[in-house]
């Protein structure tokens, strides 16, 4: 079993924890009004070894975003793919996605094929009935990409 990276603020990189595959946990998540509903399989967040993180870029800090990354084929959606608003800024290798109704941030989308092609990252807030205060938090240096 591998071990878990230690958390600092250094760290530039999503989160890989093992080689084994873990169990998958479906969570329904959706904007503030509803326009927006998907679904994003993934390792159960209760698990020890997973972490959501916590990134100190400018936009990150802002919104509050707390991401797990993804491949894109994880989520599902259900209903507003296509009305979702995308934000682009510095080195424009992130679509930020929310909803133009209620401003949720929901996603951050690797558009430039060079970084972390095919990977989502998921603002977990966007989670229903998610225990915030229960998940392990890793801090990110989004300020050095």
């Amino acid at each position: 079993m591998s071990s878990t990276p230690p958390l600092t603020t250094s760290d530039t990189t999503p989160q890989t924890t093992s080689t084994a595959t873990p169990p998958s946990t479906t969570y329904p998540a959706s904007c503030h009004c509803g326009a927006i509903t998907y679904t994003v399989t993934t390792p159960p967040l209760s698990d020890p070894s997973s972490t959501v993180s916590n990134c100190n870029c400018s936009i990150c800090a802002r919104n509050g975003y707390l991401f797990i990354y993804v491949p894109i084929a994880d989520i599902k959606f259900e209903s507003g793919e296509d009305a979702m608003t995308s934000y682009k800024f510095g080195k424009e290798r992130i679509a930020h996605q929310f909803c133009p109704v209620c401003g949720t941030s929901l996603f951050g989308k690797c558009v430039d094929p060079t970084f972390f092609p095919g990977m989502v990252a998921v603002n977990v807030r966007a989670f229903k009935d998610m225990d915030l205060t229960s998940l392990k938090k890793r801090d990110i240096d989004g300020k050095s990409m």
